[in-house]
């Protein structure tokens, strides 16, 4: 070990005392690889200065730093944009900041903690650069946009501490960093700027105006800045705050409809939880934390239980494997101390697991089905039930902070119930039930739990004052969308629902709510058609585009239209939208990038002889297209023009598209960004904008391998 400083006298130590500070705080064990080596196992790997007990352990690092510290190359900051080419200058900046090298003795150990403080100070001073000026933050901070869009996803403690505890306002949560800070606190401040700025309603932005850049501009440097310097560099993130701003960097992503990058990033955060040991019980002493007050807001295991659940969650949405199938957190003495919605959300994630292992494995598995379903609905039951209505007064608990947070999580938690059902019984939605009369039952309960979804869908976007932003609500909801529609269009199709005096079978029973489901998919795409129109929304308008022409067809099949479904793993790059004046849409071909294709087609009955619902083997020779993305005008384009136009309706004519331009050619739209199949580094959204949402749905909806007609 190193002698702390000549000038100072040596401690008084118990005999046998032989651990150095840094193994003594971190309670492990003080080992040697060789008897001549001065410094510890534990020191070299952490890059550390080790130093006996036998002297003081604050005078040393004082006098290492007076004494001993490197001159380190200052790096330029003059000219650095805050908004413009910000992350450029970042990027620079954080090259530059490199300390020289020591060539002594003592340097060939490794980097020492001197060496290291002075290159987080250096990316402190440059992470304090990208926040905004005192007027701009004033501005930002009058929008109407409550603590729980900053919570969101992020609650690492019991919820029963939290709702009666104080919540912070916006305000005292994003004061601005000081000089010296951890550069991993400042990262925590922008990166909570930048869910601040990315949860603005529309009908905030006006009051922005005022600022000296856009504030999605500054929303994206200020991302940028800790993504860049603080949470992709494994060395400043193996605390407690540094894996909850890898969290918050995959919250921001999966916000934005980047789920990709979102799954990506919280994967990294569960990573180097599983190194710190937070997945095998880790008590709050036995982490590292860069302030006390941490430990008030996060708990070691319940964050290891977020984590577990965002990647499900993400998971399940992209079709992609979980990261771990272990669920310790449900075991029965971990579920004691819980409050009742906390046991429902624990069982549910096992749940989640679950769909996820027969995902991999059998889709159309009964047993499994039932079995995980039985789960659900105990997991359910610990609620009671008001619990379930929705709630349409979300803008009478506008002004009690804690309210609203207790009203988000509450919202959370329905969406995540009821898009689960979804996912376990999606597969055996386009079943024949001549196959096996239990298909009904799954059919019936995806089905029922997808208007669920819808009619909170409608009041959660109607809403003035939404309680939190989350894009994946968005995503659950065109799940739930495409499931009803197809659920509707089965229960038409067939001899049983044409003939007079045949028998029905128990799914035909929906037919009854027909109408009022109908409501809720037209009122859904009102809905996404304005986000499309006010936001120049991607994600949205690419919903719009596949939703619209289902309900023409779901609406042509209720009057006796045939249409046959057929799936194929080919991909072809010619696309077409077909629709026959009179008839409606008469073919829709989706292409998914990596998996293949999806037609639904208008057959009249003369076409073939298998009739209305039959069921046929799936042809090798199907014809592919795909439905490209609309191009949306930005307001800017052109102010009068008619909101009904904003979002462009399918075309009456057919033909190729060609997928190297853009263009407007015989009304068909198109957009070359669909080219670009592979994810870009970007914290928007990714040119495939569906992200993977739409494979997996299809995946599951697909499981059977067949081909059928409606």
């Amino acid at each position: 070990m190193e002698n702390g400083s000549n000038t100072h006298k040596r401690r008084k130590v118990r005999k046998g005392t032989q651990s150095c500070w840094e193994c003594k705080r971190r309670k492990t064990r003080c080992t040697f690889a060789t008897s001549q080596n001065s410094v510890c196992d534990g020191c070299k790997s952490r890059r550390t200065r080790c130093i006996g007990q036998e002297y003081e352990d604050e005078a040393a690092q004082e006098c290492v730093v007076a004494a001993d510290r490197p001159a380190c190359e200052e790096f330029s900051i003059s000219g650095m944009s805050r908004h413009g080419d910000g992350h450029n200058n970042m990027k620079k900046a954080a090259c530059n900041i490199r300390p020289k090298c020591d060539t002594s003795a003592s340097a060939a150990v490794g980097p020492r903690l001197d060496i290291e403080n002075t290159d987080f100070h250096g990316i402190s001073r440059a992470l304090i650069l990208e926040w905004p000026s005192k007027s701009d933050l004033d501005l930002i901070l009058c929008a109407q946009v409550g603590i729980s869009a900053l919570l969101h996803g992020l609650i690492c403690r019991p919820y029963a501490e939290l709702f009666r505890g104080d919540i912070p306002s916006a305000q005292d949560v994003l004061q601005p960093p000081h000089e010296g800070l951890h550069p991993v606190l400042v990262a925590r401040k922008l990166l909570l700027l930048a869910t601040f700025l990315q949860s603005i309603p529309t009908s905030a932005v006006d009051g922005l105006n005022e600022m000296s850049a856009d504030y999605r501009v500054v929303m994206s440097s200020v991302f940028k800045a800790a993504t860049r310097l603080v949470t992709t560099n494994e060395e400043l993130i193996t605390t407690l705050e540094g894996i909850e701003c890898v969290m918050m960097e995959s919250m921001f992503l999966n916000n934005a409809g980047n789920l990709r990058r979102a799954w990506l990033a919280n994967r990294r955060a569960m990573n180097m939880a599983q190194i710190m040991g937070l997945h095998i019980d880790a008590t709050s002493s036995a982490v590292i934390v860069l302030e006390k007050d941490t430990h008030d807001r996060i708990d070691p295991k319940y964050m290891w239980f977020r984590l577990v659940v965002s990647d499900r969650y993400l998971s399940l949405m992209l079709g992609l494997p979980q990261g771990v199938m272990e669920s310790s957190f449900a075991e029965p003495n971990m579920l004691e101390g819980c409050t009742p919605l906390e046991r429902m959300e624990r069982m549910e994630s096992v749940a989640a697991s679950l769909v996820l292992q027969r995902s991999s494995q059998e889709r159309i598995d009964l047993a499994s089905t039932y079995k995980i379903d039985k789960m659900m609905r105990d997991a359910a039951a610990l609620m009671p039930p008001q619990w379930w209505l929705v709630d349409t007064k979300l803008t009478a608990i506008s002004d009690d902070s804690s309210r609203v947070l207790e009203e988000s999580v509450r919202l959370t938690a329905q969406f995540a119930h009821h898009h689960l059902l979804v996912q376990l019984h999606l597969p055996y939605i386009l079943l024949p039930s001549s196959r096996e009369l239990s298909y009904d039952y799954s059919k019936m309960v995806a089905a029922n739990s997808s208007r669920e979804v819808l009619v909170r869908f409608i009041a959660y976007r109607s809403s003035s004052s939404t309680p939190a932003y989350c894009r994946g609500i968005d995503f659950i909801s065109f799940i739930a969308s495409t499931a009803l529609c197809l659920a509707h269009m089965q229960t038409v199709s067939g001899p049983q629902a044409r003939d007079v005096g045949t028998m029905f079978n128990t799914f035909q029973s929906l037919q009854h709510q027909r109408l009022s489901d109908r409501g809720l998919l037209e009122r859904t795409l009102e809905v996404m058609e304005m986000m499309a129109f006010e936001s120049n929304d991607l994600v949205a308008g690419k919903i719009v585009s596949i939703l619209r022409p289902l309900l023409d067809i779901e609406s042509n099949s209720l009057k006796g239209g045939c249409y046959h479904i057929t799936v194929s793993t080919e991909n072809l790059t010619e696309s077409e939208v077909v629709s026959n004046v009179g008839d409606g849409v008469s073919r829709v071909r989706i292409q998914i990038p990596h998996f293949g294709t999806i037609q639904i087609e208008y057959c009249p009955p003369s076409m073939g002889e298998a009739g209305p619902g039959s069921w046929i083997s799936t042809t090798a020779d199907s014809s592919l297209s795909v439905l490209n993305e609309p191009r949306f005008i930005t307001r800017g384009d052109d102010e009068t023009r008619p909101h009904s136009q904003a979002v462009p309706s399918f075309p009456k004519v057919t033909g190729a598209l060609d997928s190297n331009r853009t263009s407007m050619n015989s009304g068909v739209l198109t957009n070359s960004r669909e080219n670009h199949l592979l994810p870009v580094p970007s914290p928007d959204l990714d040119d495939w904008v569906l992200q993977g949402v739409d494979i997996a749905l299809f995946n599951s909806l697909t499981a059977g391998d067949f081909e059928f007609a409606l």
